[in-house]
């Protein structure tokens, strides 16, 4: 098949589509790089700065690139929003799309109105998110008061509501994902893929050493912009207090925003890599560092190892974001305690390979597409 992979989160659908041309289909992934990862693109579809930048970009879509996202059998976009456009021209761009190629899928990959709606709402599907606690606002939903109205202003609904009304399906990327949105498409448009890591290119890598006078390095990843999104105010606070207790035991590690390739190489510098407070699930930080045999803090729920069939293998110490101090003491047991670290490091590289191996995700995909369209 040709495919067409527009926009991109994390390098997610660059790693899909290295999956998808080991089965043989040709790809193109066309996207903005996510800013700073500056992830890899067949097509670039950065948006200039300045009050003109959304312009350019709008006529460049409609005029030179119009040619090299035609003709394709599949494509599939990133999240509704997967061009850096106001909603009306997004779904302008996505009719054109969907008149210049075969049959045009999403992957839910990030937040949009109907995610918002469901999760900042009365009786949310989830037990907790960022947006609520049991039932009790986060930090991230009381830090900007206009956040949840422009999810759910009028035009931003609408569009979101025309995307998921005309694609030809949907995948989601999370187990939590899959929970919120599985209200919105019948069964038979809906299919569950995971997160693709290239295990040709992310393998496993020697841990720093270990020894009775080295320190357990733990490193906290977060974009800065996101930063109480993803509960890093948190879980910074809780690697820097671990630090103060054990001091020389114990040295702590922020990274934000660099470029994927470098960022890849700090994962390696580390034991422990702390990853996001509000997921039942581990994203693509985890499970790059589980790739490399990296301990990882992240979502790791029971109720996402049931949904992916997973009954053995624990690699994760699963954060609880309504007690933050228990999640300090799953954290301070396996770093203090050097065989269970090594032990748990060693279950991540196979839990990835079951799971994640981006050519397993690229043939989900592939069977979805194959039974939606009966190539």
């Amino acid at each position: 098949m040709k495919i067409l992979l527009i926009g991109d989160f994390s390098n997610y659908h660059r790693a899909l589509s290295d999956g998808l041309r080991q089965l043989g289909h040709d790809v193109t992934v066309a996207s903005s790089g996510t800013q700073w990862l500056n992830t890899e693109r067949d097509v670039d579809l950065r948006r200039r700065g300045g009050k003109l930048g959304g312009a350019l970009l709008y006529a460049r879509l409609n005029s030179t690139l119009l040619p090299r996202l035609s003709g394709y059998d599949v494509v599939q976009i990133c999240s509704p929003l997967f061009v850096e456009l106001r909603p009306a021209r997004v779904s302008r761009v996505f009719d054109m799309l969907k008149c210049r190629n075969g049959h045009l899928f999403l992957t839910a990959l990030s937040t949009d109105s109907h995610l918002v709606e469901r999760l900042s709402g009365p009786n949310p599907p989830l037990r907790y998110s960022e947006w609520q606690v049991e039932g009790c606002p986060t930090p991230f939903a009381l830090s900007d008061v206009n956040m949840r109205r422009e999810w759910l202003a009028p035009e931003m609904v609408e569009h979101d509501r025309h995307i998921y009304a005309n694609v030809d399906g949907t995948v989601t990327a999370l187990y939590e994902y899959h929970k919120i949105i599985e209200d919105a498409f019948s069964a038979d448009r809906l299919a569950y893929a995971g997160i693709p890591i290239d295990l040709q290119k992310i393998q496993p890598a020697a841990m720093p050493g270990l020894g009775q006078a080295d320190p357990v390095r733990i490193m906290v990843a977060y974009p800065k912009a996101r930063m109480v999104e993803k509960g890093a105010d948190r879980l910074v606070a809780m690697a820097r207090e671990l630090e103060r207790r054990h001091p020389g035991r114990i040295i702590v590690d922020e990274v934000t925003q660099l470029p994927y390739s470098q960022f890849v190489e700090r994962i390696k510098q580390s034991h422990i890599i702390v990853d996001q407070l509000y997921s039942y699930t581990p994203g693509t930080t985890a499970l790059l560092a589980m790739a490399m045999g990296r301990v990882t803090v992240s979502g790791g729920e029971e109720e996402y190892y049931d949904f992916i069939g997973e009954r053995s293998l624990r690699p994760i110490i699963n954060t609880d974001p309504a007690d933050i101090g228990e999640t300090m003491c799953r954290v301070e047991a396996v770093a203090l305690d050097r065989e269970r670290l090594m032990a748990m490091a060693a279950e991540g590289p196979e839990f990835v390979r079951r799971h994640n191996d981006s050519v397993e995700v690229a043939r989900r995909f592939q069977r979805f597409w194959e039974k939606r369209i009966n190539f």
